[in-house]
């Protein structure tokens, strides 16, 4: 197994990786495309009544919306398909290294479903947004961030100086919810490899059952303590989100008055920064996500012997093992 989430993600998806980011940079490079329309609608097929011109410009919107809204579909329908072919591989890489000879049994049986099951479906799903997701939130920002500094530069860094604060904020938070997390997966392990062994032993029944309510309430423990700074960070972003619509009215309608910007100008920025609010949000949900699924890696990993391989399914190596 690789030492890092990346090199892991790498080795297992690369070439997919490669397909689902040219596809990604397509549709972020499309983001601009839709503010332009609006803008050249309301400056100058409304404002000149050209209704020929106006039904032209609607014609195009409605095609590029199809057209991003197609590449998306495929984008996510191609990523679900990685995620599940990743989820089989990792559930045999830990069939392979806990299960079978030489050395079976490093890992007690409650953790290894722990493993198989919910530990595993977390770091395929971060696999199959690991590269191409932060690239399309990251490029659909830009795009549109750029194009609103094109349109007028005073707005558009005064609005998006309000995101900076949650730059610090939110890896200080995280790395909270790292420690926490890392402690309630190995709670949940606990808690399998005692349900497994009361199977076996029933003579300690009333022990199991106290070790069992302390796994339980340690477990809610590190979970409430997840969510009060998990949501607080939510609770942060929403509240900068609100604001920037504000700065907009306020800034822009003072540029308006004085007869510096159109009208328009404000109606594409409102629009706008919607564009790279949502995807800033995404941006931050993802490095939390990332730093998760990095804490359930090394998990897997250290359970993992040193000299675990990762097997594909047909593979010649793999070809003694039984079929799926």
């Amino acid at each position: 197994m690789p030492k890092s989430l990346f090199a892991f993600i790498w080795q297992v998806s690369g070439r997919k990786q490669i397909l689902l980011c040219s596809l990604t940079i397509i549709v972020s490079l499309l983001t601009t495309v839709p503010l332009e329309l609006q803008r050249r609608i309301v400056d100058e097929a409304i404002h000149t009544g050209a209704v020929s011109y106006l039904l032209l410009l609607s014609g195009i919107y409605l095609v590029v919306l199809l057209l991003q809204g197609g590449l998306k579909y495929s984008l996510n329908v191609y990523r679900g398909g990685m995620v599940e072919e990743v989820s089989r591989l990792l559930r045999q890489i830990i069939f392979d290294g806990t299960q079978r000879p030489p050395a079976p049994g490093k890992v007690k049986k409650g953790a290894v479903v722990s493993m198989v099951a919910a530990e595993t479906e977390d770091l395929a799903g971060f696999v199959g947004d690991s590269i191409s997701f932060p690239l399309l939130q990251a490029g659909t920002a830009l795009s549109a961030l750029g194009y609103l500094i094109w349109v007028e530069p005073r707005i558009a860094i005064f609005a998006a100086a309000l995101y900076m604060p949650q730059m610090l904020v939110v890896p200080l938070g995280q790395r909270r919810i790292n420690r926490w997390g890392n402690i309630h997966a190995r709670l949940l392990r606990k808690m399998g490899d005692a349900i497994v062994g009361s199977e076996v032993d029933r003579r300690g029944r009333p022990r199991f059952e106290r070790r069992f309510k302390r796994l339980v309430s340690g477990a809610f423990r590190t979970r409430i303590s997840i969510y009060r700074v998990k949501y607080f960070l939510t609770f942060f972003g929403n509240f900068l989100d609100a604001l920037a619509p504000l700065i907009v009215l306020s800034v822009g309608g003072w540029l308006v008055i004085k007869g510096e910007v159109e009208v328009s100008t404000l109606v594409v920025f409102i629009t706008g920064f919607q564009k790279v609010a949502d995807p800033w949000d995404q941006l931050l949900t993802f490095y939390r996500t990332a730093s998760n699924a990095a804490v359930k890696y090394h998990l897997i990993a250290d359970a993992l012997p040193d000299d675990a391989i990762i097997r594909r399914p047909g593979d010649r190596s793999d070809a003694g093992h039984p079929a799926d």
